[in-house]
């Protein structure tokens, strides 16, 4: 193969002349590379909005988790022991359910600017 540069071309172009997609290894070098380019660009697509699909489940569970839980103190402090807190009080739930949608939306911003 010859030398070739990466063209990464923001504006929508029937040029496929030197393209490279997401990263400079992903070059396109004839019909047949493009379509498959097309198609795990839809594959990717179809991840992220997988993510996000997840996370909305996921959000939707926790708040139903979270609503079943006793918001008494008293009964929080009946239930744990004194060394370790071994019942599930709404603010260990909710601390947990921060980290996990936390999680959830840097995934979701790495894969949003990994497709951009």
């Amino acid at each position: 193969m010859g030398e070739w540069t990466c063209l990464h071309q923001m504006l929508f172009t029937w040029d496929t002349t030197n393209l490279c997609i997401i990263f400079s290894q992903w070059h396109v070098h004839s019909t047949f590379s493009l379509l498959m380019s097309l198609v795990g660009v839809i594959v990717l697509t179809a991840g992220y909005e997988f993510v996000r699909e997840m996370s909305r489940r996921y959000e939707a569970s926790s708040a139903e988790y979270a609503n079943k839980l006793p918001n008494d103190d008293e009964d929080v402090r009946e239930r744990s022991s004194l060394l370790w807190a071994t019942g599930k009080s709404l603010g260990e739930v909710e601390k947990r359910q921060k980290l996990v949608k936390a999680a959830f939306y840097a995934v979701q911003v790495f894969y949003s600017f990994f497709i951009m």
